[in-house]
């Protein structure tokens, strides 16, 4: 769980049912974490780490359950070992792919939602590189199909290449629906997404251990970010929004060798521009 940025949302008068929705763990993790610091208390049942659990589950999806039992130990976990492995069997049972952190360059996470700004609604858009977690957003007060894939190209040069797969999700977004198609995926995208050698697919279903992974970035951006920012234009706001989420990167060695890891197994972009190629419409009387 990102501590800094649970105090950063209390601090500004979030209630904590807000806070734990909006950083996707439950109120008791949250609890423990903001009264008692960064450690949970010793003892307990297996219940109370089970954020723990699908947090490691996520970072690396192929942990054995005895690293997540020592990693519970020393927590402050005093359950079994069985308890533990039983436990994960039945989330990965339930969960399938759900939860699983791609390989380096392998998949991003692309979003898109209205938000609110001081001066009134605005729409977000993110691209998140799955594995190393780094962020790409834009605000964009009229959207368009042009300018979506604007987004992407934009994106694409911050993040330093091209992931290899880019999930879409677009189960609550009517906007992100019509960008990257209703069923299945439309002409226009997949003429993009070939361009530039990438497959387009779905964001699947959250599992309940892992819900909320998917809207974190946009949540995250609209808390610390929009809350109190003067907006005036999402022209303007752009380059402050950037350099801020380049200035929240953690800074400790493991994070900065996996965001390595990241863009050095991106595909690097085309030489060749992509031109979005509007259909002819037929003029009546034209033969």
């Amino acid at each position: 769980m990102d501590v800094a940025a649970a105090q950063a949302l209390a601090s500004e008068g979030y209630s904590r049912r807000k806070i734990a929705r909006m950083l996707g763990v439950s109120r008791n993790t949250l609890r423990k974490y903001l009264s008692e610091g960064t450690r949970p208390p010793p003892g307990g049942k297996l219940a109370s780490y089970l954020d723990k659990v699908a947090e490691q589950l996520a970072e690396r999806p192929d942990s054995r359950a005895m690293d997540v039992y020592r990693r519970l130990k020393d927590e402050g976990y005093a359950g079994s070992y069985d308890l533990v492995k039983r436990k994960i069997r039945s989330l990965r049972k339930e969960g399938g792919q759900v939860g699983r952190t791609a390989e380096p360059g392998m998949r991003a996470i692309a979003d898109l939602e209205r938000v609110e700004t001081s001066v009134g609604p605005c729409h977000l858009f993110t691209l998140t590189l799955e594995n190393s977690g780094r962020i790409y957003a834009e605000l964009s007060e009229k959207p368009d199909l042009d300018g979506f894939f604007d987004w992407h190209q934009r994106a694409f040069r911050f993040l330093g290449g091209v992931p290899a797969e880019i999930a879409y999700e677009k189960s609550r977004s009517r906007l992100l629906k019509s960008f990257v198609g209703g069923s299945g995926v439309h002409l226009p995208m997949a003429r993009f997404a070939a361009h530039f050698g990438f497959t387009p697919s779905v964001a699947p279903s959250a599992a309940p251990w892992s819900a909320g992974r998917l809207k974190r970035p946009i949540r995250m951006i609209e808390a610390l970010f929009l809350k109190g920012y003067p907006f005036q234009s999402a022209e303007a706001a752009n380059p402050a929004l950037q350099g801020w989420l380049l200035g929240r990167e953690p800074g400790d060695a493991e994070t900065r060798d996996r965001l390595a890891k990241d863009q050095a197994a991106l595909q690097p972009l085309p030489k060749a521009a992509f031109e979005h190629v509007r259909p002819k419409l037929a003029v009546k009387g034209e033969s």
